[in-house]
């Protein structure tokens, strides 16, 4: 455990050094950088990633609903039903938030189109995590439901509560009225100007460019690092997997510079909150063992160990 531990420590240090120093760089030059990116219309190749660059977090929720569903009767009984019912739940919700999201971000594409990339990203997905977990531990398989369950929810929530009230214009808003006094960095709220605007008839989804919902789920896709605790066989590979995870992100952070709907800054600041998020998941349900104790206590109606009193000593 040391010895992997050690390793999420590096990865996740070495992707939040890189993030800083683009977060950085973007604190200095958001504003060039997105006029020399944005070309001022929109690309086949941006509006792919608008629709699917979101995919990893919610094909992950998908596959660990159908993981609750098969390996249900792996823990407690009287949990069964209930595991069974958030299971479907859970997956479902899954598949359609990634149809909304991908129809509702590319109006032009067809439902039929989002509903069977979904269906085929998360089958591929469910059926992988199945195949890797059909030996594992059952305290393995609960750790990393958890984390996955925490990160891909708990970073949506999160963006979402800063993005909505932040109001920072989008470089496309920018661009198309030709207005650079419309910029502000990213620790400034824009709530003053997004207020004027939406009263004068612009959009109010001109102004949710901080931070970058599709960066942090296309960052959730780094939790791929977790996957040689399931199958024995990937063992040493968790620095592939994070590249992996790191190189999807980047391709989609890239995606959303070049439709103008966000600033180096924006997918910098997502990305960062999602491994800060993904660490501190990690940790609590991997290496926090008497915190963990206490879920798989109640997972799998086991007794909590009891704490041997030590004897006294005799005179």
């Amino acid at each position: 455990m040391k010895k992997l531990k050690r390793t999420y420590t590096r990865c996740a240090l070495t992707a939040a050094l890189v993030l800083l120093v683009m977060l950085i760089a973007g604190s200095i030059w958001d504003l060039p950088i997105s006029k020399f990116l944005y070309p001022g219309h929109e690309s086949s190749l941006g509006q792919f990633f608008a629709a699917f660059g979101e995919l990893p977090a919610f094909a992950l929720l998908a596959a660990c609903g159908v993981l609750l569903i098969v390996h249900r009767a792996k823990f407690r009984p009287e949990l069964n039903i209930v595991l069974l019912a958030f299971g479907v739940c859970l997956t479902l919700a899954s598949m359609f938030l990634a149809i909304h999201e991908a129809t509702d971000n590319v109006p032009a594409l067809p439902m039929p189109v989002a509903l069977l990339v979904t269906v085929f990203i998360d089958a591929l997905t469910a059926f992988a995590l199945l195949f890797l977990t059909r030996e594992c531990q059952t305290k393995t398989l609960l750790r990393f439901i958890c984390t996955v369950l925490v990160v891909c929810v708990g970073i949506m929530l999160l963006i979402n509560m800063i993005k909505v009230p932040w109001g920072r214009a989008r470089m496309r808003l920018i661009y198309s009225t030709g207005n650079d006094t419309y910029f502000s960095n990213w620790w400034q709220a824009g709530t003053a100007l997004k207020k004027k605007l939406v009263a004068d008839g612009v959009s109010s989804d001109e102004f949710r460019s901080f931070p970058s919902g599709h960066t942090a789920c296309a960052a959730c896709s780094m939790l791929l690092i977790l996957l040689p605790t399931l199958y024995r066989r990937l063992h040493d590979k968790e620095k592939l997997f994070m590249a992996l995870g790191g190189v999807w992100t980047l391709v989609v952070a890239f995606s959303r510079l070049r439709m103008g709907m966000h600033f180096l800054s924006d997918v910098s600041v997502s990305s960062l909150l999602t491994i800060a998020l993904g660490a501190v998941a990690v940790w609590l349900f991997y290496f926090n063992k008497p915190f963990f104790n206490k879920i798989w206590a109640f997972a799998s109606g086991e007794a909590k160990p009891e704490k041997k009193l030590k004897k006294p000593e005799e005179p």
